[in-house]
């Protein structure tokens, strides 16, 4: 009998190129988690304060990982430290991750990153808002 194939099955054979993940703060910050992978696909999990909740899987306009990693070693995001952090409290944070050519690389960002980290952040996100919480 054929095994079915079911999205948990699909990301453990795809390789994942970046991740988002947005943890929750006491206030109204955007929970979720993102995985883009190799074939221009994402899984979304939308948790708190997003404007989709649940897991999402969409099919993202052919080219778009490829754009995103030369955008990502443009800014040399391998040479950023692995974490932004502060003593401060309820900040919501951000851990991003880029896979290439084998070498992954996570960074926690909690407070006071690179504004070019910060941009990279936002294409991930922007991806989001366009493909997840704007389409049906």
């Amino acid at each position: 009998m054929a095994e079915k194939i079911t999205e948990n099955t699909i990301a453990s054979i795809l390789q994942p190129i970046f991740s988002l993940e947005m943890t929750p703060c006491y206030g109204t910050c955007p929970s979720y988690k993102v995985v883009v992978f190799e074939n221009d696909s994402l899984t979304y999990e939308g948790m708190r304060h997003v404007a989709k909740e649940g897991k999402i899987s969409r099919q993202l306009p052919r080219g778009t990982v490829n754009q995103l990693i030369k955008k990502f070693r443009q800014a040399n995001f391998f040479k950023f430290q692995n974490q932004y952090t502060s003593n401060m409290s309820d900040f919501p944070t951000t851990y991003i991750s880029f896979t290439d050519r084998g070498v992954t690389k996570k960074i926690m960002d909690y407070y006071k990153s690179p504004e070019s980290l910060k941009q990279l952040e936002m294409l991930i996100s922007d991806l989001v808002k366009d493909e997840v919480e704007i389409k049906k």
